[in-house]
């Protein structure tokens, strides 16, 4: 009997170990996949195409990519808490059933080189990605047919109000990431990013040593101390001290009509720098076209160098010049490249002295009004809604703060239902006696009453 109870004690162990990183997994993968669900339908797109599906539309793609990162997140958290044990560990045994083999022919195909399990936070080879879901699967698995002894964090009567707050989180982070931009930029364009270190490759460090021999004594030197000449040299080799790094900005160009590239005169440019970046222009939100215009004259007056960039063609330029009345010129750039720098299209980019010191969706673009009054001059020191909502600490206290007080109310619940229950289960105790001696007494009274009339007939 002890080593059965010990034996159980250490499967639930087991169990609820699995579940806490099964938890953790999913709420990791779903949350910075939902800080950038614009991102995660990039990626879905090269899936698509990588395997000969090229004309989905793009709108498809976003819900896709919104409803599986909400997926994994809501799942994480019901995980977390322990609630909804059935249907949650039945539907995360199913997601890694399926996605253990995918992600398999992924590793053996390589068509996309990073999976994206992790968004742009985290980055994996396809290898990698097979090896971390199967024991993912196996905790899935071990999980799904031992959900019985998950530790429950909130009781039955209150768990629809994590799935609720889970609902409401994920959607207000993905709310925010497509209305205005991720909340949490990990890509090389983040506010403080010195871009010319960024487009720039970091070179391997070597170190030489030198061989040298002299009466049969063999030593090895390097550069810093070399022997004298009555050494005989012998030979010598190369030392990789530190690899290498390509560069994490690449194909950073923007170009004329006459092909002469920008760049370099954007990032030299010691003062500000204002960017405009339109990915598709046959794709660009028109609605906040006033606020662009006002910009590129303010730049003009402040002379602040104002440039925009697209990947669309000479036709489609010269159309939106037409449409929106922009006297501004447009240069061409990559689209990936576009897409990297700003999820917004259009999205203003600010540089001072080659760093990004500041990024807009166009929607969210200080007034000029505001920037004129700001330190600076420029919007990079006017507030706008984007400094409000952008930061990890905001989204953890976000987090974790509900789900405490998640716990609490359940906590208060139970106690409230055990004090009335306690206390009504006296009363009717009580009921209960009093009913009881009521009994007694009037059998008591009726021994009275006989014993009276049997001493009258004496």
């Amino acid at each position: 009997m002890v080593l059965s109870s010990k034996k159980r004690a250490v499967t639930a162990l087991l169990v609820n170990i699995s579940r806490l990183l099964l938890a953790a997994v999913l709420l990791v993968s779903g949350f910075v996949k939902a800080v950038d669900p614009m991102g995660l339908s990039y990626k879905l797109g090269d899936y698509a195409a990588a395997f000969g599906v090229v004309d989905i539309d793009d709108g498809w793609l976003l819900f896709a990519a919104t409803m599986l990162s909400a997926a994994e997140f809501i799942l994480g958290v019901l995980l977390l808490m322990g609630v909804y044990k059935r249907v949650v560990t039945t539907l995360v045994f199913i997601f890694f059933l399926f996605f253990t083999p995918f992600t398999f022919i992924l590793a053996l195909w390589n068509p996309v080189r990073d999976c994206g399990c992790f968004g742009d936070a985290f980055t994996m080879s396809n290898w990698a990605t097979f090896g971390k879901n199967i024991v993912l699967f196996l905790f899935a698995t071990l999980c799904c047919f031992k959900r019985r002894l998950f530790v429950r964090k909130v009781s039955v009567v209150n768990r629809w109000m994590v799935l609720l707050f889970a609902i409401c989180y994920i959607s207000l982070l993905e709310g925010a990431a497509l209305t205005h931009l991720p909340v949490i930029d990990f890509r090389p364009f983040y506010i403080g990013s010195d871009l010319r270190a960024a487009v720039e490759d970091i070179p391997a460090v070597h170190k030489y040593i030198y061989r040298f021999e002299k009466g049969g004594q063999v030593m090895e030197f390097d550069e810093f101390t070399y022997p004298d000449s009555t050494w005989n040299y012998l030979g010598s080799q190369s030392l990789t001290i530190e690899m290498g790094k390509p560069a994490k900005v690449s194909d950073f160009a923007f170009l004329d009509a006459d092909g002469e590239d920008y760049a370099p005169q954007i990032l030299a440019d010691t003062g500000y720098v204002c960017l405009l970046v339109m990915s598709s222009i046959e794709k660009a939100d028109e609605s906040r076209v006033d606020k662009i215009n006002d910009m590129y004259d303010y730049c003009l007056e402040k002379k602040v160098p104002f440039y925009a960039a697209s990947s669309s063609d000479e036709d489609m330029i010269e159309e939106w010049r037409r449409r929106t009345g922009a006297e501004y010129s447009v240069l061409w750039a990559d689209e990936v490249m576009l897409k990297t720098i700003v999820r917004a299209n259009p999205g203003m980019l600010l540089l001072k002295d080659g760093i990004v010191v500041g990024k807009w969706n166009v929607a969210d673009l200080p007034p000029v009004e505001k920037c004129a009054l700001s330190s600076t001059g420029m919007p990079d020191k006017a507030r706008s809604i984007y400094n409000y909502i952008r930061g990890w600490n905001k989204w953890i206290v976000l987090f974790v703060v509900p789900l405490f007080i998640i716990m609490f109310i359940d906590l208060v619940t139970a106690a409230v239902k055990w004090f009335f229950h306690y206390f009504s289960r006296d009363a009717k105790s009580n009921d209960v006696s009093g009913v009881v001696n009521g009994e007694n007494s009037t059998d008591n009274n009726k021994k009275e009453t006989i014993d009276l009339n049997n001493n009258t007939n004496l």
